[in-house]
């Protein structure tokens, strides 16, 4: 036990003179790879979670009030502490010499979330001690030579560390995990990545029968990249009249906007709570919320970094999408698809948990983590009898919107409706309108409230409908790209028209789709 011991306390004094040390035990037998294993990992995780409660304590001091006393200083460190970026940061702090220290002092300061902290700290200290003992020195050198290797491997742990650590603090990711299996039943569910490869072969076929890549990137000529990514919201509703009635009155308001400046914006334009608050730039349902009080609009301005867009809250309470094309030598468009909408909901029984409850159903339970991380602070609460639960309330599929297919709301009166405003909008040939409803009766007859519009990116979303079959939602989208390589060829023809390609924005907001803040990515 002497060199358990030894061990032990060596990581202490100084951690790789004892990891070292362990290998030297191991090879002269006098101590096995399991207790040198349990004397680095208990040493080195209770030396860290000191370090996290050192920082803990130089906050109780007055430290954190000074910083409080720095409004952008506080506001940066609330959205560092908040977001996923934190988590990768100590978990990768293990790998990189000089950062741990600083680090985990600083995850003290911010008070971040103990067992979180010590779930990412015995994943990290568990994973590094086994590798450093099974490979030794010679794997760890080759790594630190091998660059881009190391890269891979790191990349592959912070991955898995996002994904571990809710399952092994969260008993109701636990439980959702059980029923992921059943996404595959459905392509509804399937992985975007996976879901989408024709879609990409087709892309690059049609893009040879064109010669260009880029052809799509022309179709709305007047809005970024065609509004395929990365283009602004507001550039498509400041085009429409305020006095409207399908208009929702909105203001753009620039990222880093004090809190006291949004109050006086929401004062100034008449704004009542609730309203919506959304990115300028955003996707599939990204940032969405309904902010009731002030303390929302806080949370909100605390973890966005980004220009936003303050909308009225639709007074109609029936979602659809709208799909209008039109080429660019026709006078009238056509509406190629509608999507109607509904909000999943779960009614209580007076003795079944939220969660629970969500796990019986056999839909939401496919997408239960979507769910859980919206209302994880009611999940263990008992609904009484009767009681409704809106599970959703963002029209997007993947935040967990049914999506329906529509066909039976078309009518001529829509078509004019959707057409006089895709009209003002300059040189506007291919989008999907989400708009609000009354009944479908008001809808028909062209009556509805614009919430946004999207451009050559949108898609006809009645695909997902649970009756679709697989072969006729590939044809839709098919022939929805065809149309799109069609129309923005004739726009690339035409001379008299330039249109506004940003690539570099295009790979920009490509990359954030990707690595979204955990506390925004799902809308509510």
């Amino acid at each position: 036990m002497e060199y358990f011991f030894s061990l032990f306390f060596g990581t202490f004094i100084l951690e790789d003179v004892a990891l070292i040390s362990s290998l030297v035990l191991i090879g002269e037998g006098k101590i096995s790879v399991f207790g040198a294993f349990w004397a680095l990992f208990l040493g080195i995780s209770i030396g860290d979670i000191g370090l996290y409660f050192i920082g803990r304590f130089a906050a109780a001091l007055g430290l954190e009030r000074r910083i409080n006393q720095s409004k952008k200083l506080k506001f940066t460190l609330a959205k560092l502490k908040d977001s996923a970026f934190m988590n990768y940061i100590i978990c990768g702090s293990r790998l990189i010499p000089g950062t741990r220290l600083p680090t985990y002092l600083a995850a003290g300061i911010l008070r971040f979330p103990f067992t979180k902290f010590v779930g990412l700290t015995v994943l990290s200290v568990g994973t590094w001690v086994a590798f450093a003992l099974l490979a030794g020195k010679t794997l760890h050198y080759f790594l630190m030579d091998n660059l881009l290797l190391f890269v891979i491997l790191l990349f592959a742990f912070l991955t898995l560390a996002k994904n571990v650590i809710p399952l092994i603090f969260d008993q109701w990711q636990r439980k959702a995990c059980k029923h992921s299996w059943r996404k595959w039943l459905s392509f509804e569910f399937w992985p975007a990545w996976f879901f989408y490869i024709p879609i990409a072969l087709w892309y690059v076929f049609l893009s040879i029968r064109h010669r260009s890549f880029l052809i799509p990137f022309y179709a709305n000529p007047n809005i970024a990249n065609a509004g395929l990514l990365g283009e602004s919201k507001w550039d498509f509703l400041v085009h429409l009249d305020s006095n409207h009635p399908a208009t929702l009155k909105s203001v753009k308001v620039k990222k880093n906007t004090g809190f006291d400046e949004w109050l006086s914006i929401v004062e100034d334009n008449s704004f009542q709570f609730p309203f919506i608050l959304k990115p300028d730039v955003g996707q599939r349902g990204f940032g969405v919320r309904i902010i009731r009080d002030e303390f929302d609009l806080t949370e909100y301005l605390l973890l966005s970094d980004f220009d936003i867009l303050i909308q009225e809250l639709a007074t109609n309470q029936n979602e659809a999408g709208v799909f209008y094309i039109r080429y660019p030598q026709e006078k009238t468009g056509k509406l190629f698809s509608i999507t109607d909408k509904e909000f999943p909901f779960i009614v209580g029984d007076g003795k079944t948990k939220l969660g629970d409850l969500i796990l019986s159903d056999k839909r939401s339970r496919i997408i239960a983590p979507t769910y859980f991380e919206r209302l994880h602070e009611k999940l263990d609460i008992v609904p009484v009898a009767g009681e409704k639960i809106q599970l959703a309330e963002c029209g997007n599929h993947c935040q967990g919107a049914i999506f329906l297919n529509g066909e039976q709301l078309m009518s001529t009166e829509l078509l004019n409706s959707i057409e006089s405003l895709a009209r003002r909008i300059p040189h506007f040939y291919f989008g999907r309108f989400d708009i609000r409803y009354a009944n479908p009766f008001d809808l028909r007859a062209g009556e509805f409230q614009i919430i946004e519009i999207n451009g050559a990116g949108a898609e006809a979303t009645h695909i997902w409908d649970a009756k679709t079959k697989l072969i006729e939602a590939y044809k839709t989208l098919f022939t929805q790209w065809k149309i799109l390589f069609e129309i923005g060829d004739q726009v690339k023809r035409d001379k008299m028209v330039k249109s506004n390609i940003q690539l570099a924005l295009f790979i920009k907001e490509s990359f954030k789709v990707y690595f979204r803040k955990e506390k925004l990515s799902v809308s509510s």
